[in-house]
């Protein structure tokens, strides 16, 4: 009987044991996994700090661009306003004649972009060898005008000279067989003066608009 009765003491207790041992594992079972949640937490803290920082960062470079490109257009509108007057532009093309044996026929040379006339947006496209339908040896000239403008311009290339005629987006904008370039270039200098003179606006939505009059309040 006293045998029995330890037996069943033991048995007991070993099974006290293993809930305990149970327990336990469960205990730290779960306090591991309150830690990995603590540090998932911690993690999407510094992740929202980040995206906040890099949102600020993205916010203060698009004002600073918006500003930038503000600042931009209000300097192309006073060119725009001070070249209300232009009627002639040169466009000086250096070394000539190298710039000629760079380009092969039907290539073009782009002016830097200018004003006049109260207009933004001209530019020259030189073609030092000519464009693809004039003859061997000729170079032509292109003014590229604003959307929807007429002008009337006379073009040239150092001496030769084509106009004054009546020009738009389609009509006249260029000269194919402008001239022989070698004959126009400057041979102390070595370069070449293009543009256009007698540049006249003739219509345009584009032109920019000027104050006669101004209305102060109090």
């Amino acid at each position: 009987m006293h045998k029995s009765g330890g037996v069943a003491r033991a048995a007991g207790s070993t099974l006290l044991k293993s809930k305990e041992q149970k327990r336990d594992a469960r205990d730290e079972a779960l306090e591991a996994l309150e830690q990995e949640v603590e540090s998932l937490r911690q993690a999407v803290q510094q992740e929202h700090g980040e995206i906040a920082g890099l949102s600020a960062s993205l916010g203060e470079l698009f004002m600073r661009n918006s500003c930038e490109e503000y600042l931009l257009q209000l300097e192309r509108r006073i060119q725009v306003i001070e070249n209300r007057n232009v009627e002639v532009v040169h466009w000086r093309i250096e070394h000539a004649e190298q710039v000629r044996s760079q380009h092969q026929k039907g290539e073009f040379l782009p002016s830097p972009e200018f004003s006049a006339g109260g207009l933004g947006g001209f530019r020259f496209h030189f073609y030092p060898r000519g464009d693809v339908f004039c003859e061997e040896g000729y170079c032509s000239l292109y003014l590229h005008l604003p959307p929807d403008t007429k002008v009337s311009r006379t073009l040239f290339v150092g001496r030769a000279r084509h106009g004054p005629s009546e020009a738009d987006s389609l009509k006249n904008c260029g000269v194919s067989e402008m001239c022989v370039l070698s004959n126009q270039i400057d041979k102390d200098t070595g370069s070449v003066v293009i543009g256009v003179e007698n540049l006249q606006v003739l219509s345009s939505p584009h032109v920019a608009e000027t104050r006669t009059k101004l209305q102060l309040l109090t």
